[in-house]
């Protein structure tokens, strides 16, 4: 009987690692420090990616049980924007079909769909758009895909999490500080 409970727990556990919504993104909680976010992805041995910079950190790790580059932005040093970027649609000069791409979107749309309802569309954009708002936050989720074309690096499927109401007001404190 011990076991089974042990076993309930450590499964609890699991399936909320990961969490992402209105609170947070991969357990990180929105305004969250450059520093949070960098000892939160060292624990899950995700590996910092070579691109990141100024304006983003990347990391090789997974999400939604896929591999991919995981995208933190940050303004004035909190952390406000997340993202996936799933690694089997994101090859160089097309080498990843189509029906590749629509799988795992139609896949990562669904999940989506089940957690916050029916996306909307914006005219002449193929993304799923979702706006939450709870207790005072603003969250943008976009679920986008771009299919391969010849020469160039345009085959992927991505998900970023987008905290609207932080990234408006850290804005207008940049700019009442700065002038």
């Amino acid at each position: 009987m011990l076991f089974v409970a042990l076993l309930i727990l450590l499964l609890s556990a699991v399936s909320a690692a990961g969490a992402t919504g209105v609170n947070e993104f991969m357990d990180i909680p929105w305004g969250a420090s450059r520093g949070d976010v960098t000892q939160r992805m060292a624990g899950l041995r995700f590996p910092k990616d070579a691109e990141s910079n100024v304006q983003r950190d990347i990391y090789e790790g997974m999400f939604a049980a896929r591999k991919a580059y995981l995208t933190f932005r940050f303004i004035n040093n909190l952390f406000y924007s997340g993202g996936a970027l799933f690694v089997d649609t994101y090859h160089a000069y097309g080498n990843v079909s189509n029906a590749t791409i629509d799988y795992y979107f139609r896949e990562i749309e669904a999940q989506l769909v089940k957690k916050y309802g029916q996306p909307t569309k914006r005219p002449s954009d193929d993304s799923d758009y979702w706006t939450i708002d709870e207790n005072g936050v603003r969250i943008l989720i976009k679920l986008g895909k771009n299919y391969p074309h010849k020469g160039g690096d345009n085959s992927r499927v991505f998900v970023n999490y987008e905290n609207q109401t932080l990234l408006e007001k850290e804005k207008q404190r940049a700019t009442n500080r700065d002038f």
